[in-house]
């Protein structure tokens, strides 16, 4: 009887999925978003329709700006979120069933970084950073040669104090905005790199400086450059 009310006065009810589909994940973006040349967190959050610290809490190699990486797909809705909602489940099979707690808790975290490896990375490469950061001199430093120059000009970097023997990458940017990488390469075994890079000669004619920087190739770890200064006409 209340269908026919419903059809009598011209409404109709759209389907479950389609409801389901229209309300999304709250963002403009989807679950995920890829880093554009010249991004910042703030711009991404816009664009996104999300907060800054979303992004932060998603992300948590990610601390500023600077640590965007053109091209980079950065998540919307990380594996703290995830983690979080994980919580709450467990919080409520705690209250429904608290004479099994002991194994019932331990059974699902077991089975919830079974299902979510990244989580299980995020924690090995935290303690790995760690040891990383830990083993080097604990002054790493980066230079370049000369400081200033036009668009177009090459540098020399040279950096020591990073950790020994592994995989990294120079990048370069504008300053607080996305970098991008211009050389893939390896530390030495005394934690010393040199490389001669070319700055781009396409950088904003307001920038004024261009900052570069060596990184671990899965960010765990960085170490910055004097910026360097340029003109244009």
């Amino acid at each position: 009887m209340w269908k026919a009310a419903l059809l009598a006065s011209g409404l109709t009810l759209a389907p479950i999925g389609a409801m389901a589909q229209s309300a999304g994940d709250g963002t403009g973006c989807g679950s995920e978003v890829e880093v554009q040349p010249g991004d910042t967190l703030s711009t991404i959050a816009s664009r996104c329709d999300v907060t800054e610290g979303l992004i932060l809490r998603a992300n948590p190699r990610i601390d500023g700006s600077a640590d965007l990486r053109v091209g980079q797909t950065v998540s919307l809705t990380g594996p703290m979120d995830r983690l979080k909602s994980f919580a709450s489940e467990a919080g409520r099979q705690l209250g429904d069933t608290a004479s099994e707690v002991g194994s019932s808790v331990r059974s699902s975290i077991e089975g919830f970084l079974a299902d979510n490896p990244d989580i299980s990375d995020n924690i090995r490469n935290l303690g790995q950073s760690i040891t990383d950061l830990t083993t080097g001199d604990g002054n790493a430093e980066v230079s370049l040669q000369p400081q200033s120059g036009e668009p177009g000009s090459t540098v020399t970097v040279t950096a020591s104090g990073l950790p020994a023997d592994q995989p990294a990458v120079i990048a370069g940017g504008t300053p607080g905005t996305a970098f991008s990488v211009l050389e893939e390469t390896r530390t030495g075994q005394d934690g010393t790199l040199r490389a001669a890079i070319i700055i781009p000669d396409d950088l904003p004619q307001d920038a004024g400086s261009y900052q570069i920087s060596v990184r671990a190739e899965d960010g765990s770890w960085k170490a910055a450059a004097p910026r360097f200064s340029f003109s244009t006409p």
